[in-house]
């Protein structure tokens, strides 16, 4: 186990990763969710690899691959549908991570950093992508009540 400032470290590490994330999105203009749902498969497929350092590598290649696939089937779901699918993905992720690669039996083989600084990145992208949907949502009932009025305006106008 890690002392309080090496927590605080290693999950400001990952929160500034996510605040990269979210520049990434901002520059690209691509859309948030998008983008964090590639980075939810990517660090769901780390622990695969992680997991290749383990005593039994098979049960946990698979463990971890089931993980793979929950998470991914969120990502997808985000991608095609709702970005609410990735929110729920990088809300659930730190606690399997947390249960998992740092209390549970997972320790032997994921870097007690790696953890901590992935907590910190799924919480921040968590923030990031659930603000962008919200006021996503906002802008777009805000665009659609516009033409309206301005049809509206046009018509009072014409004799």
């Amino acid at each position: 186990m890690l002392d309080t400032m090496e927590i605080a470290l290693f999950s400001g590490l990952g929160l500034l990763f996510a605040i990269g994330l979210a520049v990434l999105s901002r520059w690209s203009k691509t859309r948030p969710g998008l983008l964090a749902a590639y980075a939810l498969i990517a660090v769901s497929f780390l622990y695969v690899g992680f997991a290749i350092r383990a005593e039994n590598y098979e049960t946990w290649i698979g463990f971890e691959m089931t993980a793979v696939a929950f998470f991914g089937t969120l990502a997808g779901l985000s991608i095609v549908g709702s970005p609410w699918f990735v929110v729920a993905g990088f809300a659930l992720h730190p606690f399997w991570a947390l249960y998992v690669h740092y209390i549970g039996a997972g320790s032997a083989f994921a870097p007690a950093p790696f953890v901590l600084a992935t907590v910190g990145f799924d919480v921040g992208a968590l923030l990031y992508v659930g603000y962008m949907a919200l006021r996503g949502r906002a802008d777009v009932k805000a665009q659609t009540a516009a033409p309206e009025r301005k049809l509206a305006a046009r018509s009072q106008n014409r004799k």
